[in-house]
């Protein structure tokens, strides 16, 4: 049995993290935002003989003013660092100088998340650091003498992938160890196959994992054996090929027997396009009372069944941008339809959204996914996610572009503030949040035809590292059923009464939806929990909302502005609700006069 060079280097690093001595240490997290939640900036890991844990604390780095939270007496530093980056991140540890590394001799390790971004490197302000971590696990680590990053690096760390994987002493008092690495580590020590998680997100993707485009010349993990080319490889691409062919043919008889159908049918009714029809509901037909509104999960065009189809699309055509200036790195989530990864284009941290692997060769989805492009296309606005474009090589390897939001989603930050038991109510903070929020929905209300979200949650309101908040999650997806009672109840928890009903709608229900999500940052919890205790099944929570019998509750003793503002937005009636121009109003007057 023959083993690749990939599985040689990811044993080496086995025996060496196996065999490393678990060092208890102190774990400080380094946060430059105002809260301690989210991956920090830097992580840094000592002995210290006067540790007392806390959860966030102000403390002065030279003139800079950062949050610290401080876990004490951490048993195995590698398994915390990946518990507090989860991904992309480099460790660097650090020794006595000319000890040959010995464990004997560590005295510090640090961990940076590998986002090219100026990180504080000293807790006396006096260094940073910069980190570009590729993709074939190879590492670049410039250190600089001021706390911005600024001139010439006085000291730097250049590695191929073979040296972090094998553990060297670098310099005579440093090693290096990366989230690849590590994560080979582990997947190797627990039986998986020898390869790092980029590897696996490679190899079920669809070849979507693209090289890097530095000089390191990065590329994915593979199973190839020596130097020679993959037969296999082969094979698979020439049957991918005939594949293609062969959807591109029936996509094109399908297209001409579909278009000879639409010309002889008759006009009316509820419009369907690629088998969806435009106005869906959860028990019936789904209908606006404004028929100049966009719902952006409706059709927006037929779209194209070949990548020809896609120039011909001058909506897609003016927004593509090189596929192979993406570099992606790690998956950071996957629903239902599309999976998500961090990743960089021109050297600037993104968010890389394609289809599931399985959905990629159908046509409904592609052009479902292709829908949420062209309204995304559309918009612009400092509180809506921001779209880089989209990018392809061939149908199956489709993907759009999105600013990264480093922040994480506010339903995140709330379930920290719950579990670090942060006070409930309204700050300055999270009614700024709200501020922008509905800043956000005023914009899509005005535009001509105005478009609804109907989705509004706070999984789908992303946030900055300085907790700036913008809306996301454009899709498709909800065409197929996710509002229904059956298949939606998680989504349907922020959905308004009329829309449960299957009743027309319109900016209105994104209102409902807002006030839920006041709900939450006021007590930190998912919705109606008060009325989960009572062990109600979902669907009769539901119809229980649905017939106003039910609502959602508000922490006593907090803002009564905030609260009589977030009660109007779940009204009932429609009517009743305030539009997201007049809560935009309230929110700018209660931070203006009351905070």
């Amino acid at each position: 049995m023959s083993i690749s060079v990939t599985q040689v280097m990811v044993l080496l690093v086995t025996v060496i993290y196996i065999t490393a001595p678990a060092i208890a240490m102190d774990a400080m997290q380094v946060f430059s935002r105002g809260v301690c939640v989210g991956a920090p900036n830097t992580l840094i890991m000592k002995n210290s003989e006067d540790c007392e844990d806390n959860t966030c604390k102000r403390r002065e780095f030279g003139d800079d003013p950062y949050n610290v939270s401080v876990n004490c007496n951490i048993s195995d530093r590698f398994d915390h660092a990946a518990e507090v980056f989860t991904y992309n991140y480099v460790v660097i540890e650090y020794y006595d100088q000319n000890t040959s590394c010995n464990s004997d001799n560590l005295t510090e390790t640090d961990v940076y998340p590998g986002t090219r971004d100026c990180q504080v490197a000293s807790t006396e302000g006096t260094s940073s650091v910069m980190v570009y971590l590729y993709t074939n696990g190879s590492v670049d680590v410039f250190f600089f003498k001021d706390d911005v990053c600024g001139g010439n690096s006085n000291f730097n760390f250049t590695l191929s992938g073979a040296e972090v994987a094998n553990g060297d002493c670098i310099k005579g008092g440093y090693k290096v160890y990366t989230s690849y690495s590590l994560s080979a580590t582990s997947s190797s020590s627990s039986g998986n196959t020898a390869v790092s998680q980029l590897g696996r997100n490679a190899s079920s993707s669809s070849g979507i994992i693209a090289s890097s485009s530095s000089n390191k010349g990065a590329v994915p993990v593979t199973t190839s054996k020596g130097s020679g080319v993959n037969i296999g490889a082969i094979a698979g691409v020439v049957a991918g090929v005939i594949v293609a062919v062969l959807l591109i043919v029936i996509g094109f008889l399908w297209y001409r027997r579909r278009s000879k159908r639409a010309k002889g049918s008759p006009s009316g009714g509820n419009k369907v396009t690629d088998g969806y029809a435009t106005v869906t509901s959860p028990t019936t037909g789904q209908k606006s009372t404004d028929s100049d509104i966009t719902d952006f999960s409706s059709s927006l065009g037929v779209g194209p069944r070949s990548l020809a189809g896609l120039w011909d699309d001058e909506a897609i055509a003016t927004a593509r941008i090189p596929r192979e200036k993406l570099e992606i790195q790690q998956l950071i989530s996957r629903g239902g339809y599309g999976e998500i990864y961090f990743g960089f284009f021109i050297g600037k941290c993104v968010a890389i959204k394609t289809l599931l692997p399985e959905l990629r060769k159908s046509v409904k989805h592609v052009n479902g996914f292709l829908d949420e492009v062209r309204l995304l296309a559309r918009l612009d606005h400092p509180r809506i996610v921001q779209f880089v474009g989209i990018a392809w090589n061939t149908l199956a390897d489709l993907c759009f572009v999105l600013e990264y939001m480093e922040g994480g989603d506010l339903h995140a930050l709330l379930a920290t503030y719950e579990a670090q038991n942060f006070d409930t109510g309204f700050d300055k903070s999270k009614v700024t949040i709200a501020l922008h929020v509905a800043h956000g929905l005023t914009y899509l209300h005005s535009l001509d035809p105005p478009v609804l979200h109907r989705d509004l949650k706070s999984k789908n309101i992303l946030l900055s590292s300085e907790l700036e908040a913008k809306i996301t999650d454009f899709g498709t997806s909800r065409e197929r059923g996710e509002r229904t009672m059956t298949a939606g109840v998680g989504t349907s928890l922020w959905m308004a009464p009329e829309v449960m009903l299957g009743q027309r709608y319109d900016h209105k229900s994104d209102i409902f939806s807002f006030g839920v999500v006041l709900s939450e940052l006021d007590q930190h919890k998912l919705p109606y929990s008060h009325a989960k205790g009572r062990k109600l099944p979902d669907t009769a929570l539901l119809q229980m909302v649905a017939l106003g019998t039910i609502s959602v509750e508000f922490s006593s003793g907090t803002l009564e502005s905030m609260v009589q503002l977030g009660k109007s937005c779940v009204a009932v009636d429609p009517d009743d609700r305030p539009t997201a121009a007049e809560a935009l109003y309230q929110l700018q007057l209660i931070l203006r006069q009351e905070l």
